[in-house]
């Protein structure tokens, strides 16, 4: 049976020695990918598709990141996703999501380290008439409330959610009472201006 398309090199081997060392990192992949169970396959043994375009494309990423650590990717790969990285970066500038007075070079750098990729706590969902995910929204992520957003494959879908520390009390036998208070607060400002005021008519 054929190997699917992301587990195959995709230039010929100039001699055997060079061969040989293709199968060898190809074996590192597969061996991987089955210790981790990811990504996802079918009874084919292709990638599994996933619901959303996001889980898609941390499904992508997943791949060509294990691909890249094991050195399968091609000269012809590398100059590929380096052109369609920049194509990709000058698109979201244009369309608002980052801003113009940004460097290209640096954009471009955040984009290979996958940094561009991860949920931020200030992130542009598209132009400016649009909302913006804040840091509230990546503090809910973060303790596990809501899915992680964004295509890093590093990322979990799920934050493992945090146990609560104890206090003496909780540790304690014996009747406990707990009391929560929620308290609104309302502050008042008030100012006052000293001086003459002339009014001329």
């Amino acid at each position: 049976m054929e190997e699917p398309e992301d587990r195959q090199y995709h230039d010929q081997a100039k001699n055997p020695q060079m061969q040989k060392e293709i199968d060898r990192r190809r074996q590192n992949l597969i061996s991987r990918q089955d210790n981790d169970e990811a990504p996802a396959r079918q009874p084919d043994m292709t990638v599994q598709e996933e619901r959303t375009k996001t889980q898609q494309s941390k499904v992508q990423n997943l791949v060509a990141m294990q691909r890249r650590e094991e050195g399968l990717e091609t000269n012809r790969s590398r100059s590929s996703s380096r052109r369609d990285r920049r194509k990709r970066i000058r698109k979201a500038v244009e369309d608002g999501k980052y801003m113009k007075t940004g460097s290209l070079e640096a954009l471009e750098e955040a984009d290979a380290n996958m940094e561009l990729m991860s949920m931020q706590p200030f992130e542009r969902i598209g132009p400016d008439s649009t909302s913006m995910d804040g840091p509230v929204t990546n503090a809910r992520a973060m303790r596990g409330e809501i899915p992680v957003r964004g295509s890093d494959p590093r990322q979990p879908y799920y934050m493992p959610k945090q146990q609560e520390k104890g206090s003496e009390l909780r540790d304690q036998d014996g009747l406990k009472l707990s009391l929560e208070a929620n308290l609104d607060i309302e502050i008042e400002l008030k100012a006052s201006i000293r001086g003459d005021l002339t009014l001329s008519l």
